[in-house]
């Protein structure tokens, strides 16, 4: 039989066969780029730990909280600039995490104030739980308050912070984390409980009382990534809205246990 050249063009034009269902996802980037993020979130957890004990024991510190703002942005961005440059399709991942075309702008603003919301009951389902135990007590409030913004200047700079707070960390950890767990371990639920506890775990200068609700809240974004198969948008949404509203809630809680006492 004669050779036909159309034949060979026609045997490699055929699309790579999607993964079958249940089939282990391949690795988001190599397993020594994981190895050094892990170990970035262990110093950065006894840095900012440290940190906490010293405000916890009085030191106060004398730069602009806008500039502390300021700081901890470009460090969200720089972090953020890292793990990016370690994945390797890094357009695959943005796409997948930014342009799902079957939800629009309003449904993912809708569901990120749904997934907010469930988040507010994630939290205080833990902090109730908390409540009976000796763990309770143990949180550093002064840290925080610290930072919550006053004048209208930091609650601008602040919206920035918690935007980008939202975005970045959603990327890292339910992006990134979250799917590179998966791949390594084939173990979906595993890795979403394992990715929460590492974002709680970031936190823990807030004290174990604020690490463990955190922990629950990161367990309602990763099953809700999980359910949109990717898609970051809603947990960026409700990600912002808990870390820019927290600190009104912080500075209206003393007013508010003022009424409390004499309505």
């Amino acid at each position: 039989m004669p050779y036909d050249s159309t034949l060979a063009p026609q045997a490699y034009a055929q699309p790579i066969p999607p993964p079958l269902p249940g089939e282990r996802p391949s690795q988001v980037a190599p397993l020594w780029h994981t190895a050094a993020l892990l170990t970035l979130f262990v110093l950065s957890t006894y840095v900012t730990t440290h940190r906490a004990a010293a405000t916890a024991a009085g030191a106060v510190s004398h730069t602009p909280r806008v500039l502390r703002y300021l700081g901890s942005i470009g460090l969200e961005w720089l972090l953020l600039g890292l793990v990016l440059a370690g994945i390797y399709r890094r357009r695959e991942f943005l796409r997948t995490a930014f342009l799902n075309r079957a939800r629009g702008v309003l449904e993912s603003l809708g569901m990120g104030l749904a997934v907010y919301v469930i988040g507010l009951f994630a939290i205080a389902a833990v902090g109730s739980v908390l409540y009976l135990t000796p763990l309770f007590h143990q949180r550093n409030e002064a840290v925080v308050l610290a930072l919550a913004p006053h004048t209208p200047l930091e609650f601008v700079v602040w919206f920035a912070l918690s935007l980008t707070a939202g975005i970045c960390e959603e990327l890292i950890f339910r992006g990134y984390l979250q799917q590179q767990l998966t791949a390594l371990s084939g173990r979906p639920i595993a890795s979403i409980i394992v990715a929460a506890l590492l974002f709680g775990s970031v936190h823990l200068y807030e004290g174990v009382a604020a690490m463990l609700p955190l922990a629950a809240l990161a367990l309602v974004y990763g099953f809700v990534v999980r359910f949109y198969k990717g898609d970051l948008r809603a947990v960026i949404v409700a990600h912002t809205l808990q870390d820019f509203l927290v600190a009104l809630l912080l500075l209206a809680r003393p007013y508010l246990e003022r009424y409390a006492a004499h309505p």
